[in-house]
């Protein structure tokens, strides 16, 4: 039996910080990698840097054995959702008992902020606080600090690790750690904090050979070569060779067109919107760029990252039950190495979802030995990822990728190792 350690990614584009944290949870565990990687959309709502193929074999070619497709049902959605997802996937190969993740406070006592927000008391809380305008980021952290003050601690006093995190869980990937600490309490995957190494994830200079993605695709915008230094050989020489980045200005005329169209209730019936926002998403119409319209729309309550992702489920055109999924349907591969080979045979004996490893146009027929709700849920999701990709080649710079059915065209990676 091959042991694994799980990485949840999206690799927009991979870089010194992750191939860190990867090799570090090489050296920790001494199990090879499986990463879950976000396909065409970011957990932020932009499409892609590099095709979900690219970024997979640019991970693989950096130390990764096996990469396997988050599906967009559930990367573009929330943190919450997105961790879920990841987690479950992970769980669902049958092979991975460890799950790697980058963090800023690696101190923290994750495991036991997960129980503490998960609490049928700490839920009821979450609603209430969602109920009164708060986002769900500060509606937790809210609970921790209320916490807190009922256990008579301040930020001064805190002496243990659970303590100083009711101090504020504000930073990115902590906050991300503690839905994977979350999702992982219905698993038998052990959790592996790694402090992240290098600039915030936020950050949006290059300031060496450690800068976010961030930065890394800013400087890539304004053709401003810093970025270099932030990133593999092979990453960098992809990045060159393939005028990464999309048409921002196309994605606006499709969008804005969408939005003409589009009653308020459509708008509401085909995104997760939610306290009448789709009003607010009915107004952007009238903005003449995207940038304005999500100025219009993001605010304490509604984040940038939140509206790009709704306005992204509005163009992928599905109704809004396909973004209310709660289990992924399938495993499927991006790519792989001889050691990833190696985890895909064991995987035929030890997974719990189907495993697709090439995607063909009568792929409805191969559906019929599962029965009828899963080969439902499978269809969706999968319909979903047929436009995810559709939409994000008809976006792409350069023209090559312009080119309609890809998922058909396109062969998971395979890397072979020295």
């Amino acid at each position: 039996m091959i042991h694994a350690t799980g990485i949840i990614a999206e690799y927009n584009p991979f870089h010194n910080g992750h191939l860190y944290q990867l090799r570090e949870a090489q050296r920790l565990t001494e199990q090879p990698i499986v990463v879950v990687m976000s396909a065409s959309f970011m957990q932020r709502g932009e499409p892609a840097c590099l095709s979900k193929w690219l970024r997979a074999r640019l991970a693989v070619e950096n130390g990764a054995a096996l990469v396997l497709e988050l599906p967009t049902a559930f990367s573009l959605r929330s943190a919450q959702f997105f961790a879920s997802g990841g987690v479950q996937l992970l769980a669902a190969t049958g092979s991975v008992n460890t799950l790697s993740c980058g963090v800023e406070s690696p101190e923290l006592d994750f495991g036991a902020l997960a129980q503490r927000i998960t609490s049928d008391a700490a839920q009821g809380r979450i609603r209430s606080l969602l109920s009164q305008g708060k986002s769900y980021a500060a509606a937790c952290a809210a609970v921790l600090s209320e916490a807190q003050q009922e256990a008579g601690v301040t930020a001064m006093q805190a002496s243990s690790n659970e303590g100083k995190a009711f101090a504020g869980l504000t930073k990115p990937n902590d906050i991300l750690a503690l839905e994977y600490a979350k999702a992982l309490q219905a698993t038998d995957i052990k959790p592996l904090f790694i402090e992240r190494r290098g600039d915030g994830y936020n950050d949006r200079e290059i300031s060496g050979t450690m800068s976010s993605a961030t930065a890394i695709r800013q400087a890539l915008n304004n053709s401003n070569d810093g970025w270099q230094q932030a990133v593999p050989a092979s990453v960098r020489q992809a990045l060159l060779d393939n005028a990464p980045g999309y048409d921002a200005a196309l994605l606006w005329q499709l969008l804005r067109y969408k939005l003409r169209l589009m009653s308020v209730d459509a708008i509401a019936d085909a995104c997760q919107c939610s306290e009448g926002l789709e009003n607010l998403l009915k107004d952007a119409a009238a903005c003449p760029s995207f940038a304005e319209a999500l100025q219009l729309c993001t605010s304490k309550r509604y984040t940038t990252s939140r509206i790009r992702r709704l306005f992204m489920q509005l163009l992928l055109d599905v109704p809004r039950w396909r973004w209310e999924d709660n289990a992924p349907a399938y495993l499927r591969v991006l790519a792989f190495n001889d050691t990833g080979r190696q985890l895909l045979k064991q995987m035929k004996a030890t997974a719990s979802l189907p495993i697709i490893t090439g995607l063909y146009r009568n792929w409805p027929q191969r559906l019929q030995h599962l029965q009828l709700r899963q080969q439902q849920i499978y269809s969706q999701q999968l319909l979903l990822e047929l436009r995810a990709t559709e939409l994000w080649s008809l976006l792409q710079l350069n023209p090559s990728l312009n080119r309609s059915g890809n998922d058909f065209l396109t062969s998971p990676a395979y890397v072979k190792q020295p």
